[in-house]
């Protein structure tokens, strides 16, 4: 009976140990097959330890569409592919990656055709991205409406520096009906260079200020000439010319010369007012101001001009009004010569130098 007792203890006792054991061991169904975040991704990257050789992360993109560009606000809205391989189980880069000249990253949609890198023959990972997002780059301004930009994409990986990760280019392409309107564009490029940062991020563990391999991706764009002669600087000459027709009325017709004098003076000043609605405000003067104040300048002089010749004509001396006709002849011919000649050389200069 005894005998009966301590096998039965002794039973009871080895299977509530198996299943102690058994639930200890099991994994935790919430943690099987859970995907990593970046922030998880970017922490597995660190801990991956530095080899003399970085890893090689080869990149290529491909532009679908240039949505709008925001010269007001210095950026641009861009529909692209970008796609990486790499031969490191233990590395994602497409988790750690980040645009260093990101404008309202909140708007950006990133979309993959795959939950996980595909596997390819050759035994490298690939994964490419659709990418929706609107970037920022600082534009010149100074050779407007002849200004030449670039849209600018500035890519980095956020988790590995230059010793431990390294872009390369393999591809860059762009959608063959690409239209920017407004805007005609050249041959995009895609160059990889080492970017140092003058510091540490305050991380003790930097020996040395922060180098990163860095993607640069390119789109050359810029302006029709004879549009943007035809649409920006032709009316100024424009209104410059007719303000100059008041010099062929009768110095006599005081009212009606001074009223065409004026009317050239506000269409100056609404033209550039539409025009600077385009631009953000800037610090210095492009081609546009430059010649806008050669022409405020060309018909203050006209007004001041019509003011001398009014008061020869009222002077009872007859004498004096051949000599207003000869002044309106005199300062049209001159101040039309030195006016276009001015503006001539600003287009010429600002042109070759841009």
């Amino acid at each position: 009976m005894k005998n009966w007792i301590f096998k039965t203890a002794l039973l009871i006792s080895m299977t509530f140990s198996s299943s102690f054991i058994l639930a200890q061991s099991s994994p935790n169904p919430a943690d099987i097959a859970k995907p990593l975040s970046k922030a998880s991704a970017i922490q597995k990257a660190k801990s991956i330890s530095n080899k003399k050789n970085p890893e090689v992360i080869k990149v290529g993109m491909y532009l679908n569409d240039v949505q709008s560009i925001d010269m007001r606000a210095n950026n641009y809205l861009l529909d692209f592919y970008i796609w990486f391989k790499w031969t490191n189980p233990d590395l994602d880069p497409t988790a750690t990656f980040e645009f260093m000249n990101h404008s309202e990253s909140w708007a950006t949609i990133k979309t993959t055709p795959t939950e996980k890198p595909d596997r390819l023959a050759d035994g490298s990972f690939y994964q490419v991205i659709h990418v929706q997002g609107r970037m920022s780059e600082k534009m010149d301004l100074r050779a407007y409406p002849f200004d030449k930009q670039n849209l600018v994409i500035l890519i980095e990986d956020a988790a590995k520096d230059a010793q431990g990760l390294v872009y390369e280019v393999e591809e860059v392409s762009i959608n063959p009906a690409l239209k920017i309107p407004g805007f005609e564009f050249k041959t995009p490029t895609l160059t990889v260079s080492n970017y140092t940062y003058p510091m540490n991020f305050g991380d003790p563990r930097m020996l040395e200020n922060g180098v990163y391999s860095r993607l640069d991706f390119q789109l050359p764009i810029y302006r029709n000439v004879l549009t943007s002669f035809v649409k920006n600087i032709l009316p100024i000459w424009l209104a410059i010319i007719c303000g100059v027709f008041a010099l062929m009325l009768n110095p006599k017709l005081i009212d009606s010369r001074f009223q065409i004098a004026i009317f050239s003076i506000l269409s100056l000043v609404a033209l550039q007012i539409s025009n600077g609605n385009d631009l953000p405000a800037l610090q210095y003067m492009n081609l546009m101001d430059a010649l806008y104040v050669t022409g405020y300048v060309f018909l203050i002089c006209l007004m001041a001009e019509l003011i001398i010749a009014t008061k020869w004509i009222e002077h009872p001396d007859p004498e004096m009004d051949i000599k207003a006709r000869r002044l309106d002849s005199i300062y049209g011919v001159v101040a039309c010569i030195i006016f276009f000649s001015i503006n001539c050389w600003f287009i010429f200069v600002t042109y070759a130098n841009h």
